[in-house]
């Protein structure tokens, strides 16, 4: 069996593999766990959410930095400010948006994460600050260079392959998970086998069983299955 994972939402997701020319997949790992898509069955599994509270906090941690904030809302992005990076995403996987009036408007409701993309160079500082103000009930992950996201502590990948696994009496010693960066790090630590991006974050490769000989703009992922499975 096949799947991703991904930040993105199982929307976004499914999208863009129709793009690729895929209409089919066995299962879609969302949000960074807090969705699953089974295939098997098509339905769609929520899981763990920011509460409203939890939310606002988060911006009294990324206060400090220069950031724009953004958020999966309903189906459609909610944003600070519509600029390139929004119009990008948006155009890529043929999604809506709406503009917040205000960053309460972000604390209304339960949502599965916030994100807030910052300069390269502040992501140490970032990372540094979200460790300080460490809660019990949600984490910080680094996704990207210039991306913090913030979700229920108990949602990831690897819940949500584990959820997929029981429901098809499958071992997670018998999974194989890729990843990149910090919010793989729990997927690839559960997989039977877990393989990391030569390019991906410190923190993922001493995780890993197995690094790439490729990175990710090298087709790092299809060069590894061809070599060794």
């Amino acid at each position: 069996l096949f799947g991703i994972a991904s930040g993105r939402s199982i929307k976004d997701i499914k999208y863009i593999l129709s793009t690729w020319g895929y209409n089919q997949i066995d299962f879609i790992i969302g949000l960074n766990g807090s969705q699953l898509y089974d295939g098997t069955d098509d339905k769609v599994y929520d899981y763990f959410q920011m509460k409203p509270e939890w939310i606002k906090e988060t911006f009294d941690i990324m206060r400090p930095f220069f950031y724009f904030f953004v958020m999966y809302f309903q189906k459609a992005y909610m944003c600070g400010v519509y600029d390139e990076k929004i119009h990008f995403s948006t155009q890529y996987t043929k999604s809506d948006y709406v503009v917040a009036q205000s960053e309460e408007d972000f604390y209304q409701e339960p949502n599965a994460k916030i994100m807030f993309r910052v300069d390269e160079k502040d992501m140490p500082e970032v990372e540094r600050r979200v460790k300080e103000f460490e809660s019990v009930y949600y984490k910080g992950n680094k996704t990207q260079s210039t991306l913090m996201e913030f979700q229920n502590r108990q949602a990831s990948k690897a819940y949500a392959l584990e959820q997929f696994c029981i429901k098809h009496n499958i071992k997670l010693i018998d999974t194989m998970a890729f990843g990149d960066t910090t919010n793989d790090n729990e997927m690839i630590e559960a997989a039977g086998i877990g393989v990391c991006m030569i390019n991906g974050s410190q923190d993922t490769k001493e995780l890993a069983d197995v690094i790439t000989e490729k990175s990710v703009i090298e087709d790092g992922w299809a060069d590894f299955i061809d070599r060794y499975i």
